[in-house]
């Protein structure tokens, strides 16, 4: 690989544990995680985003090799990168977030009885937060 090639990665700060133990259950999290994040790509219902940043996260602690992988990512690298340089998330998917949360919610109202409905009001205060939460982080 040229030396040129090879600037065009990124290289991830990790935080290896140093107990093996520890770190097999960092990666077996990572793993649960990333097919979590896969599954939200295909179902609408599930996000992506929050699953992908913790397979990240548990492979820092865990795998170089797989962290180094994912951080390089053709589609999730930048996002990940973003996320641990500057705790930013780009506007786009702040509003898909937002938009998102607010058809679910909005289902629920729709499909729930009478009888659960604080359920849905639990759950419209809880997106609410998160909405409030995406936009007072910096864009990427």
């Amino acid at each position: 690989m040229t030396e040129k090639k090879r600037s065009f990665y990124y290289r991830p700060k990790t935080n290896q544990s140093a107990s093996p133990t520890v770190r097999w259950t960092f990666l077996i999290m990572g793993w649960i995680f990333f097919v979590l994040g896969i599954i939200g790509v295909l179902l609408p219902v599930m996000p992506t985003a929050p699953f992908i940043l913790l397979a990240a996260g548990c492979w820092a602690r865990s795998s170089r090799r797989f962290h180094f992988w994912l951080i390089n990512h053709r589609f999730f690298g930048k996002f990940i990168r973003d996320w641990e340089e500057n705790h930013a998330v780009p506007h786009y998917a702040k509003w898909l977030a937002t938009v998102m949360m607010a058809l679910s919610t909005s289902m629920l109202f729709y499909r729930l009885p009478n009888d659960i409905m604080w359920m849905a009001w639990v759950i419209a205060a809880v997106c609410s937060a998160v909405a409030i939460y995406l936009f007072r982080l910096p864009n990427a």
